[in-house]
């Protein structure tokens, strides 16, 4: 029996309970890294990590953290690093035992928590439905969606950005990637809600509203992919239901499968991405301002503040057998965490890395991973977020935000504000 199945629900404890995680931590070199400071500013804590080396092993968490941008790509793209021991231990330990058997499989398939050759064949059918001109075929509804989410607050002088555009944006951008009919947007937003629960596995869920939620989603899409079969469009359903690679198809679980995928990997990290870019560039006036003064900024503006402040902190893998990555042995079947936040503050490869720079021009960051789990999505994330930033920066100027009421997701896993409010100065 792995240890790491008792280590789950004392974090739960311990995250839940913030007096006692600096209690416990107090001693420790690398202080408390399960207190609120994890939520709102995760930085400092890295670079108490980073000290002790780019791969550094913690008993107390009985895990290999890496926080070196060489040694991360080097990981993430080496063929003995694995994801599914994570996910099978994940699954090992309450509530996700008490899941019904078909939410289980429904994200026990998902791409990220699969390794070939499973993971080879799903790619290959999905990289063939998802291409850079889906990506393109939705760019003006992108914008036209945008454009409608700013107008309903627009009488609103101080409105919160985390609920009128960075939690709809993703879903509603997705159902029009997909080809989910305008009435049933608010339910899939309603669906994303619950279901993107499983995807924090440090804070406990509803096991049952969870499966029933996948019941419903599961019983919509495959009907839904039923008229797709009958009568095929240009959206990405019909593109995955016709998906073939060498006369392979996706099955009709697989397929379902896919598409939550597709729609819950992109709603948190990217309702999460528009987030904490808004914040940046209110933190950072002079950078938003040559921004807006600047649009051929905007390429490596995207990409600079994908690096600043990701969305997905932590990128859990395994070794298959023994491994040797940055100088060190990492044991097979020991647990890895790849800090992306600390990873792409690395000053050894970006110069003056704790500094917001929209015209920086370095490595790319690994904010959606690198290797084989490249974020498929990546795409579109980016699209999503310049749409987003220009419609705001449009409409609200150079605008202000009070950060004491900013509200933080707690999560150890991702990153990003879940009340926003902001104020216009035009």
């Amino acid at each position: 029996m792995r240890v790491e199945r008792f280590v789950f629900p004392i974090i739960r404890q311990v995250v839940a309970r913030p007096r006692l995680a600096d209690a416990l931590f107090r001693w420790d070199r690398w202080g408390n890294q399960l207190g609120p400071d994890r939520y709102s500013w995760p930085y400092p804590g890295f670079e108490r990590i980073r000290a002790d080396g780019p791969v550094a092993w913690h008993r107390l968490y009985n895990s290999w953290f890496v926080t070196g941008y060489n040694e991360a790509r080097e990981l993430l793209s080496h063929p003995n690093a694995i994801v599914e021991p994570q996910r099978e231990l994940l699954f090992e330990v309450p509530p996700y035992t008490k899941l019904s058997p078909r939410a289980t499989e429904v994200v026990t398939q998902f791409l990220l928590l699969v390794d070939p050759p499973m993971h080879t064949r799903l790619r290959a059918l999905v990289s063939r439905a998802f291409t850079p001109r889906q990506v393109e075929r939705i760019r003006p509804a992108a914008t036209a969606i945008v454009s409608d989410l700013l107008d309903a607050v627009a009488d609103d002088p101080e409105p919160d950005l985390f609920t009128a555009l960075c939690q709809p944006l993703p879903v509603q951008v997705i159902s029009e990637l997909i080809g989910v009919p305008r009435d049933r947007w608010a339910w899939l937003q309603e669906c994303s809600s619950s279901m993107v629960k499983i995807l924090n596995p440090f804070v406990a869920f509803d096991p049952l509203e969870v499966s029933e939620t996948v019941a419903d989603f599961d019983a919509y899409f495959r009907e839904l992919a039923a008229e797709r079969r009958a009568q095929p469009t240009e959206d990405l359903l019909s593109a995955l239901v016709e998906a073939e690679a060498d006369g392979d198809r996706l099955s009709e679980d697989e397929l379902v499968s896919m598409v939550a995928f597709l729609l819950f990997a992109g709603y948190e990290t990217t309702m999460g991405l528009i987030g904490t870019s808004l914040v940046a560039l209110a933190r950072h006036p002079e950078q938003r301002a040559r921004l807006m003064a600047e649009p051929d900024l905007w390429s490596s503006a995207i990409e600079e503040l994908v690096r600043w402040d990701p969305t997905v902190q932590s990128d859990p893998r395994s070794v298959s057998v023994d491994t040797e990555v940055g100088g060190v042995t990492i044991k097979a079947g020991q647990s890895i965490n790849v800090f992306l936040g600390a990873v792409n503050r690395d000053p050894q490869v970006f110069s003056d890395p704790n500094e917001l720079r929209l015209d920086r021009n370095e490595a790319p960051p690994l904010s959606f991973g690198h290797g084989i789990h490249y974020c498929i999505g990546a795409s579109l994330a980016r699209m999503e977020l310049q749409a987003a930033l220009d419609a705001v920066l449009d409409r609200f100027g150079a605008y202000t935000i009070d950060e004491s009421r900013i509200e933080w997701v707690p999560s150890l896993v991702t990153r990003g504000p879940r009340v926003l409010p902001v104020r216009a100065v035009t």
